[in-house]
């Protein structure tokens, strides 16, 4: 039987299982220190969300697709 992590609601992905819950608190933590150190080497707004954009879009994606094959079929 397949453990559901995640319930689809439209376009987003809520976590009802422990294991949902500590997949988004993982994708989180991990992006904490990359945030707090792009933050002391950007020079401004724009190079803080280049910086960012690739880290969180890559944690984003992983934590969709795990989210997605975790959640009752729509």
């Amino acid at each position: 039987m397949k453990q559901i992590w995640f319930k689809r609601k439209g376009w987003l992905y809520l976590p009802v299982h422990p294991a949902g819950f500590m997949v988004t608190a993982l994708a989180v933590l991990f992006m904490i220190p990359i945030i707090i150190a792009n933050d002391r080497n950007v020079h401004s707004v724009t190079d803080e969300l280049y910086s960012n954009f690739i880290y969180g879009s890559c944690t984003a994606f992983w934590w969709k697709w795990v989210a997605d094959k975790t959640s009752l079929p729509s």
